[in-house]
């Protein structure tokens, strides 16, 4: 597992095409005289960073670093996106002018958050050599700098096959991520990108597959394998409305459901997955649980109006390991990110893991956010329990207990007891069977220290190791 990078050093590079998306807002109260269209009564305007530039946005609000590149006209819009790209802290930009264009910019008539008529500015012919030429120049000056590339194509002419071919060719020579928001049917423009994230109806136009076909799991996972295999992608997210999104990685795929509550606008939903995977990939994670945070944050994405930008603390914080079972120095680096947590501490051989152990363990984790268990090596309970025992090795006891979603982590300890873990860990809440006094519990009074407690949880009659193996000794 690898450990989290700290934010300030997360730096992504973002290039694609950058949109000023207006909101006009009032209120619809008759028709038009003039002709059978209602008449909107406006009450404000306002304006914010779209296409790529809220891919940019929603990667400071994850907590990283992006430098943007674009292209934009010598005009109004492009004036009113710089004033808006210099709020950003986290975010610098190279804007490249090329007056024969304009900037482009979609305006959007909005009643009751309800959008009633969008009008497009716009000029989606293909960027100059010379252009291209600088877009490549900028690159090549920054990719040494960042960590993962995303290309945020939203089809308005800034990127071209020779222009992405070019910014994926160098980015595998630097080693880099590269992240890939297609808008286009011929996904071969984005051969070998190591992540494509198409939405639903996306993936069908690419693979020539009707637009009504059923958005089942089968079909996504066929369709995604498909075109992993013709154009190189190493993984392929398809993002899938109300369906979550499908993670396809090494010809393997994971389903993650919806977490919305309420969908307001998916305007921008595939900016934030896109965003929040890059910095996570960024911090070391893997693609999957890349995956699940940004499927988080999409959830968030889409309960907000318009194109909106998701801070981390907007997303339910979920204690989500790729391996369970760990050391002590990595359990402390990964509780670093979650001191607003309660988290809890128990201790115990494990052995011949029994329904006793099941609730103990599941009344514990419901009065804590975070559940740390503290396994005895096999060595230590020998010495606490004889030379017989314990009856399953430690690992194969870690295999059981790490497949126990009410268990967070894992940690073995070689010590007779786990007073060392309870000190470095300093937990909230240590947790023992009621067959102890709370005097008698290893840590209980080392956490009176940082004013932590322990528990006692009620217990199963009867249920222990000891006996299982007497029943079996006995034949009964």
């Amino acid at each position: 597992m690898k450990l989290r990078k700290k934010f300030k050093d997360l730096r992504i590079l973002c290039v694609g095409d950058i949109i000023l998306d207006t909101y006009s807002k009032g209120e619809i109260t008759r028709i038009s005289p003039e002709a059978p269209i209602p008449v909107l009564r406006l009450d404000e305007e306002s304006n914010t960073i779209g296409g790529c530039g809220n891919v940019a946005r929603n990667i400071c609000s994850a907590g990283g670093m992006c430098h943007l590149i674009s292209v934009i006209g010598s005009d109004e819009e492009a004036k009113i996106l710089k004033n808006l790209l210099k709020d950003f802290k986290k975010l610098s930009f190279d804007l490249i002018v090329e007056s024969s264009r304009c900037t482009t910019k979609k305006k959007r008539y909005v009643s009751g958050n309800q959008q009633i008529l969008r009008v497009d500015k716009e000029n989606v012919s293909q960027i100059s050599g010379k252009t291209n030429q600088k877009i490549l120049e900028k690159f090549n000056q920054l990719i040494k700098k960042c960590e993962v590339v995303v290309i945020s194509d939203y089809n308005k002419g800034v990127l071209n096959r020779n222009l992405i071919s070019n910014i994926i060719k160098i980015s595998k020579q630097n080693n880099k991520i590269i992240i890939v928001d297609p808008k286009r049917k011929d996904f071969s423009i984005y051969s070998n990108a190591d992540i494509i994230t198409p939405n639903f109806k996306e993936l069908l136009q690419a693979t020539n597959f009707p637009e009504d076909s059923e958005n089942s799991d089968k079909l996504v996972e066929k369709l995604s394998k498909t075109i992993a295999r013709k154009y190189s992608f190493s993984n392929v997210i398809t993002t899938r409305s109300s369906k979550g999104m499908t993670v396809m990685s090494k010809n393997k795929s994971v389903n993650l459901s919806s977490e919305a509550k309420e969908v307001f606008d998916v305007s921008g939903a595939g900016d934030t997955v896109v965003a929040y995977l890059s910095v996570e990939l960024s911090r070391g994670k893997k693609i999957i649980h890349a995956a699940k945070i940004a499927n988080s944050a999409a959830s968030v994405a889409v309960g907000k109006f318009g194109t909106a930008s998701v801070k981390r603390q907007e997303i339910k914080k979920k204690f989500e390991v790729e391996d369970k079972v760990s050391s002590l120095i990595k359990a402390k680096q990964l509780l670093k990110d979650f001191d607003d947590k309660i988290i809890g501490f128990t201790n115990g051989c494990f052995d011949l893991v029994h329904t006793g152990h099941i609730e103990f363990l599941k009344q514990a984790r419901s009065q804590c956010d975070i559940l740390i268990l503290g396994l005895n090596s096999d060595s230590s309970v020998q010495k606490l329990k004889g030379k017989n025992r314990p009856i399953v090795p430690q690992n194969e006891r870690a295999t059981i207990l790490e497949n126990l979603n009410f268990v967070d982590l894992i940690i073995i300890f070689y010590e007779l007891t786990p007073i060392k873990l309870i000190e470095s860990l300093k937990p909230d809440i240590i947790f023992k069977g009621k067959d102890y006094k709370i005097s008698d519990v290893v840590g209980s009074e080392s956490i009176k220290k940082w004013n932590g407690k322990v528990k006692l949880v009620p217990l199963i009659k009867g249920n222990s190791t000891s006996n299982i193996v007497k029943r079996i000794k006995d034949g009964s």
